[in-house]
This record gives structure tokens, sequence and C-alpha cells, in this order.
């Protein structure tokens, strides 16, 4: 996954794709589409749900519950999956008066905290989700873990996140990673 956007990516598969790079293109394709299809099913959800309050004076209720579960799979799913780091709000406005190799090194500190502190959060979090199916929504009774679980995805995306740019500023070609 290059950053780009998909349909960019797409425009560069040519002969000089290799096999894993396709299955990545795919598999990020595969995750817009799921994104796509969660904020279709929010509007069209908001929608049946203002029918049905204003046209036929009743309440939707399991509609409040899908969209809220709706809106939490869809910041963790965009967020894991989706977003580039370099589309992610921070504060850089030492980094980029940095030199490249302080640029780098700043990088890399970033990276290795940053994972490092989601892989330590890392099995006390899948343990309380775990414990979540215990729970169930008000509504519609589905169990807290499947609703949750999208956290425990996002934990693991951004610590394979942080691994891949930690090798990738370790290699000698660093300087067009920063």
């Amino acid at each position: 996954m290059t950053g780009l956007p998909v349909h960019e990516e797409a425009q560069s598969s040519g002969p000089g794709k290799t096999g894993a790079a396709l299955i990545a293109l795919r598999m990020r394709q595969m995750a817009d589409w799921v994104a796509g299809a969660m904020f279709a099913s929010v509007f069209l959800i908001f929608n049946y749900k203002i029918f049905t309050r204003y046209f036929e004076h009743d309440e939707a209720v399991w509609a409040d519950e899908v969209l809220v579960i709706l809106f939490i799979w869809i910041i963790f799913w965009a967020n894991a999956f989706l977003l580039p780091d370099k589309n992610q709000i921070t504060f850089d406005l030492v980094y980029r008066l940095l030199p490249p190799r302080a640029k780098r090194a700043s990088a890399l500190a970033r990276y290795i905290l940053v994972g490092g502190i989601f892989v330590w959060a890392l099995p006390g979090s899948l343990d309380y989700i775990r414990f979540l199916w215990r729970e169930r929504t008000p509504v519609l009774n589905i169990p807290l873990d499947l609703v949750y679980s999208c956290f425990g995805m996002f934990l693991v995306a951004v610590i394979a996140r942080a691994l891949v740019a930690t090798v990738r500023l370790l290699r000698p070609d660093w300087r067009t990673r920063i």
C-alpha cells in the first residue's frame, strides 16, 4: 500500500507489480468497498429513521443502535485500513524544519513509541473485548464483543503499520520514506 488513492494505485498496477503488491491493492480495494457499504448503510438507515418518524409517526429504535455501531466500525475500519499515516492529524511544526537525518530519527522514535504503546495495550484490550461477549446491546441484543471487535483490528493494523514503517526507515533507501 503506497498511500495513494486506490484508483491511482490501480493505474500503476502494470506488469511491474509483484504478486504481493497486487494482493495488497486488492485488499485495500476491498476495505474501501466495505467502508463505502457502511457509509451507504448509514445513509439508508438514517433516511429510513427520518421517514418512519415524520411520515409514519413511529420510532425505529433499532436504527439508533445500528447507526452507532456503524459509526464505531467506520471510524476504526477507516483508520486501520484506509487512512495513510501522512493523512493523520499530526503536530509537525518542528518536524518540517528538521534536516533529513533528524526527520528519520524523529519518525523512528514516533513509530517505535506508538507501536510499542499499542503492543503493550493489545493483550489487555483483546482480553476486554473477549470479556464483552457477556454484555449485549439494549435493543438488538448483539454481543458487545462483536460490536467492539473492530477496535482489536485497529490495534493490530496500527502495530503492523508501525513495524513496516520502522523497517522501511532502517533500510538504505530511507530518504524516500520521509
